[in-house]
């Protein structure tokens, strides 16, 4: 049974206001330092052929690239979140927002439509993969990767949103559909 209006199915409503800031921010550090570590492994290789350090002058590209490296990862994210809802069937609305009035986010949402758990997890996800696997190839490939390094940790401790999401669903059983609002997640629960 897969109805939300038939009887026994529960709505349970989660909102980012109900997120754990403090978790959030211990866990998006963790995550920075592991990106951090990882990123800067990768960009031994460009670093030591190209050594983009050389001048002063070489942090002009590095501030640049700092802002639209940043700016680049956090579209490139919430398009791919994107791309996935309408591989779904769903119609994806971005925008950015405010969590608890003091943590800025953007996001990718689409109210109204129904996904599996599976499906939703493939959308939560897809960015971390994807994202984080274009800025590992550009940070370890181009003679400028070394200056990716700190908008690529910064990317995946962003993605620590979306898998604290997930966290939330995951309790649910099997046949919970999911909903993506703007303000969080709506979970349509069957009966057990």
């Amino acid at each position: 049974m897969t109805d939300p209006g038939a009887p026994g199915w529960t709505t349970v409503e989660w909102t980012m206001d109900q997120m754990d800031t403090r978790v959030m921010a211990r866990q998006g550090l963790l995550w920075f330092a592991i990106g951090g570590a990882v990123f800067v492994a990768l960009a031994i290789r460009p670093a030591l052929l190209h050594d983009p350090f050389a001048s002063w002058w070489n942090l002009v590209p590095l501030l640049g690239l700092l802002v639209v490296g940043t700016a680049g990862s956090l579209v490139l994210h919430e398009g791919v979140h994107g791309l996935v809802m309408a591989r779904y069937g769903a119609g994806p609305q971005f925008g950015v927002g405010m969590m608890q009035g003091q943590v800025p986010y953007a996001y990718a949402t689409s109210p109204g439509f129904r996904y599996t758990r599976r499906q939703f997890w493939w959308v939560a996800m897809m960015p971390t993969f994807v994202v984080n696997a274009v800025l590992a190839v550009l940070v370890f490939v181009l003679p400028w990767g070394p200056y990716l390094v700190l908008p690529a940790a910064i990317h995946l401790s962003g993605c620590v949103g979306d898998w604290m999401i997930l966290k939330v669903i995951a309790p649910h059983p099997e046949g919970t559909l999911v909903e993506d609002t703007r303000e969080g997640v709506i979970l349509h629960v069957p009966p057990r």
